[in-house]
């Protein structure tokens, strides 16, 4: 969230979803985490309002109404129930589940586990968290050999000091 909006407890939200009308949309449940995905308030949100301005998205939630609380949910992040979206397509991913993935070596070797997620004007970046210290990798399809959902896994590809 960026920052509180208005007297009423709204918040401006800057989204990271390719559909935030269907994320924001009145009436959906959300959760109240931090950027890292733990869940900062285990009672369910409903979005009673929600529409979209030029930074983001200004949302209202049931039960905040005070602006004072708004501000100090700055640093938190709304998240939906996983069950609740639509289906990514074949070529796209959702964030959550590239966290906490098995990383593999071209080779089978295991190499650590992808322990943080950024969005980079380049395209996505995981940090992969190796023996040998963190290391990033830009999450394109030119660097991956084989992502398995069901295993939770993903295979990089033979490429010298891409783990350096």
């Amino acid at each position: 969230m960026r920052r509180a909006h208005g007297v009423r407890g709204a918040l401006l939200i800057e989204s990271k979803s390719d559909v935030p009308g269907a994320v924001f949309a009145p009436g959906r449940v959300v959760y109240v985490g931090s950027a890292d995905g733990r869940k900062v308030d285990p009672a369910p949100r409903t979005i009673t309002a929600a529409r979209e301005v030029n930074l983001g998205w200004i949302v209202s939630l049931e039960g905040l109404d005070d602006r004072t609380v708004a501000e100090s949910w700055k640093a938190r992040t709304l998240f939906a129930d996983a069950d609740t979206l639509p289906p990514p397509d074949p070529d796209e991913v959702y964030l959550h589940d590239l966290m906490g993935l098995e990383v593999f070596a071209h080779d089978g070797a295991r190499v650590g586990a992808v322990c943080d997620v950024y969005e980079a004007p380049q395209g996505l970046l995981i940090e992969v968290d190796t023996a040998r210290g963190r290391r990033l990798v830009p999450w394109r399809e030119e660097l991956i050999l084989e992502a398995d959902w069901e295993a939770r896994t993903v295979r990089l590809v033979d490429l010298p000091g891409l783990l350096d």
